[in-house]
């Protein structure tokens, strides 16, 4: 009698095993259901009401009316206008209602959209430091010190520099990049493999080494000045936004007249920071040659 219970009393078994096992997981899954819900929820809020303002609609609708025609002035600008012409012709291609200046307030300060919002655990990337860590420090701070902050020069910083950045919690690197160092090297070093907000003056070394970090890893916003000519700025910022970058402010550098700030985010970072995407005004290579071929007849 016994034996022939046995089967039965497993199938029993199981079926209790299996029921507790389901029920455990539907309280899981609920679990991690109601945080994603209830940490989006507020946020997705947020930029729905943004977009259905009407000024922003109204912005919006303006930017893509003369985004085609703005193309062309660039363009135009950037072969025969001075830098300060340049400046002026460089549209924002997206809107963010929460700019926020971090660090100096003269040269060394970068406009940042809504830092706040930045995810938790984050990268933080500051390249061209020269023992001024204004910014370092300002943007930790606006972050809630809840992401990790890597810096970089070509030289070794000060002791100063070096405690500040203990403090902090960060990790600094030395040396010329891209030539002594990479960008994508220092991440794999600090075991990142995103990029949070990317502050780069790297005195011109960005023109060769910063698309290889585009191409390999997803960064959200990105804080450059770019050196030389106005045609010089418009191939970078043309690199940038190949991989789906906006600019959404422009900051003319005034101690340094062919130098200009231009702070940009990636597309699919716009929700998550509160942007309103605007018309497309840097002109992709193939804008450029068909413009250029226009203006030669």
């Amino acid at each position: 009698m016994s034996r022939d219970s046995n089967p039965c009393s497993l199938s029993i078994l199981l079926l209790l095993v299996i029921l507790v096992i389901s029920i455990s997981n539907y309280f899981t899954f609920s679990k991690i259901e109601y945080h994603v819900i209830s940490s989006t929820d507020t946020d997705s809020s947020n930029v729905i009401s943004l977009y259905q303002s009407e000024s922003i609609k109204e912005l919006r609708k303006n930017a893509l009316l003369t985004a085609e025609n703005d193309r062309k002035m660039l363009f135009n600008a950037s072969i025969k206008a001075t830098s300060q012409d340049f400046y002026k012709s460089v549209k924002v291609e997206a809107h963010c209602a929460q700019k926020e200046r971090i660090g100096e307030k003269g040269d060394g300060g970068k406009y940042v959209c809504n830092p706040k919002k930045v995810k938790k655990d984050c990268t933080l990337l500051s390249l061209g430091l020269n023992n001024q860590i204004g910014y370092d420090q300002h943007i930790y701070e606006a972050t809630s010190r809840q992401c990790t902050i890597l810096g970089a020069d070509l030289d070794p910083q000060n002791q100063q520099t070096k405690d500040s950045y203990a403090k902090m919690n960060g990790e600094l690197f030395a040396g010329r990049i891209p030539n002594e160092i990479t960008i994508p090297q220092m991440l794999e070093k600090a075991g990142r493999k995103e990029v949070e907000l990317l502050k780069i003056d790297i005195e011109g070394g960005e023109v060769i080494a910063l698309e290889p970090l585009l191409k390999d890893y997803f960064v959200c916003q990105i804080f450059i000045e770019i050196h030389g000519m106005p045609s010089d700025h418009l191939r970078m910022l043309q690199i940038i936004a190949k991989y789906g970058f906006r600019i959404f402010n422009v900051d003319e550098n005034l101690l340094c007249p062919m130098c200009c700030e231009y702070s940009m985010i990636n597309e699919l970072c716009m929700a998550q920071f509160g942007v309103v995407p605007l018309g497309i005004t840097i002109p992709q290579q193939i804008d450029v040659r068909r413009m250029d071929h226009l203006d030669g007849n």
